[in-house]
């Protein structure tokens, strides 16, 4: 490249951000603004460079792999591409994990599934002192790619940076910050093949193989439970292992590819070890809580049994939850764009029939209460058999259910008579 185009000032601004970040990187609004001026000189700075769009001999194309961090969007880690080449004065890292909290009605776009998110350049140096600062672990794994495969690797890069081309409708399992960069690898193979369709050895499905990931966030793997559908239990191969972006460092480190028998990348260097340990998970589980719910409610059940009364606020409460609940999944599963809320079977116990015997309590129709209970009871008798795996606390909930439901049948069909009861004196 013609010396008039390695921007050296672009470095020098760079490089004295980053120190300014160092000192001040206890403050989140000055790195969220360095941040955004970082972005704006490598914008500026990838123009000139897309119009040569030709890298040289001695670049280095590599896969950078970030561990989880303490918030729970950041549980399953993150994966970006760096690509350095000296002689271009060239060090930016690709992140396809980017999205906007400026977009227009963003909540109800990412409920929706239709948040765009997009592809995103920075430099390395300011990649590397972020995730320092966050206290995460990095490793680093330089593909194997020839020279004509790193160039094309490069242009597809930049035909993706085009701001036509730049967004595009994240899913969680099979279009999101790993798939975009194994997919990018794996289509500059010249000559050359990586097993796609090779049966992996564990067999395990989607929602299996991001469970250890959730393993000090069990509400959010509860409330993830609820909303994912059958979808998320499909079986996986060796290729789908890699929407978690540790399985595609591990996969990319051993899988040999065909027509070469190599490995696609060099061993695994750590740029970054972890430096603040995860705490333990919260004593009060969603297993621990709802057995302790079910466990008073079924005391509160013999009690109205025994002394001939009615706890109807708790029946009021309850239904309602599940109902508020009810809509949540149902919206998911039929309204919004999300692949993997399909298909839901959790619509069994979180039923919008539950407004009725909301609404009636004891004076529903047997046939709706009947209906109600017969789906609980397919998920209790095929809690291992289903072909949607469920979260093990969901069980207490359901018995929950039927315990009322049962109790709304038995006074409909007055075999445990209201007389006497704190329900009729009050009416009385």
């Amino acid at each position: 490249m013609n010396k008039m185009f390695k921007l050296p000032l672009e470095w020098f601004c760079i490089e004295f951000l980053c120190i300014f970040a160092r000192i001040f990187q206890t403050r989140n609004v000055v790195m969220k603004k360095i941040k955004n001026i970082c972005t704006y000189i490598i914008m500026v700075s990838l123009s000139v460079h897309a119009s040569f769009a030709q890298l040289s001999e001695n670049a280095k194309v590599s896969i950078l792999t970030c561990g989880d961090g303490f918030e729970f969007f950041e549980t399953f880690g993150h994966t970006a591409l760096r690509i350095c080449d000296t002689a271009l004065d060239m060090d930016y890292v690709f992140n396809w994990g980017v999205f906007d909290f400026n977009t227009d009605n963003f909540y109800l776009k990412f409920a929706q599934g239709r948040l765009p998110y997009m592809l995103g350049v920075t430099d390395y140096q300011w990649f590397v002192t972020q995730y320092a600062y966050e206290g995460r672990s990095m490793y680093e794994q330089e593909l194997k790619l020839t020279f004509e495969e790193k160039n094309i690797m490069y242009k597809a890069i930049l035909e993706n940076y085009k701001p036509e081309n730049r967004y595009y409708n994240y899913d969680f399992f099979e279009d999101n910050c790993a798939t975009r960069i194994r997919d990018m690898a794996l289509n500059s193979l010249q000559g050359r093949q990586f097993p796609v369709n090779a049966v992996s050895n564990s067999n395990l499905t989607f929602r299996q193989l991001f469970y250890p990931y959730t393993e000090h966030f069990l509400w959010w793997r509860f409330g993830i439970d609820i909303a994912l559908g059958m979808r998320a239990d499909k079986k996986t191969s060796a290729y789908n292992y890699m929407y978690l972006p540790e399985d595609l460092m591990f996969q990319f480190d051993t899988t040999i590819l065909s027509h070469d028998n190599k490995t696609l990348t060099n061993s695994i260097q750590t740029v970054l070890k972890e430096q603040y340990p995860h705490s333990s998970p919260t004593v009060f589980s969603p297993n621990i809580t709802f057995w302790l719910l079910f466990i008073l409610v079924a005391v509160l059940t013999f009690m109205e049994l025994r002394y001939r009364f009615y706890a109807k606020v708790f029946d009021i409460v309850f239904f309602c939850m599940i109902f508020f609940l009810s809509l949540l999944v149902f919206y998911l599963c039929f309204v919004s764009d999300h692949h993997a809320t399909k298909d839901n079977l959790n619509l069994l116990w979180a039923n919008p029939l539950i407004l009725y015997a909301l609404i009636r309590l004891h004076k529903s129709n047997i046939i709706v209460l009947y209906f109600l209970l017969g789906c609980l009871a397919v998920l209790v008798l095929g809690f291992w058999f289903l072909p949607q795996s469920f979260n093990s606390a969901f069980l207490p909930i359901w018995l929950v259910l039927i315990l009322r439901i049962t109790l709304l049948i038995l006074r409909k069909k007055q075999i445990i008579p209201l007389s006497g009861s704190l329900y009729n004196k009050k009416r009385q």
